[in-house]
């Protein structure tokens, strides 16, 4: 995986982290550090596992792959943490 795919799931995994701050109602249990983190960890680790699997040459899937980890991530995550009862 090339430094500028790296780079462009990051982007995109803080986009889609902010997003989920902005999709979740209520109060948001985590906090903003906490979403970038884990939203730039889905981008990058979805990319990666579809270039593991599939190879190079499948850039848009493993974008979308990327963003939907990185949706997920952050909202299980932000679930979580609301069934805890914590609060940033």
């Amino acid at each position: 995986m090339s430094f500028f795919s790296l780079l462009w799931l990051a982007a995109l995994g803080l986009a889609i982290g902010a997003l989920g701050r902005l999709v979740v109602p209520g109060k948001d249990p985590m906090a903003t550090w906490t979403t970038a983190v884990v939203g730039v960890v889905g981008g990058v680790g979805g990319g990666a596992i579809v270039q593991k699997v599939l190879g190079d040459g499948h850039a848009f899937v493993g974008t979308l792959t990327g963003v939907a980890l990185a949706a997920l991530l952050v909202m299980g995550i932000a679930s979580w943490h609301r069934a805890r009862g914590e609060n940033s």
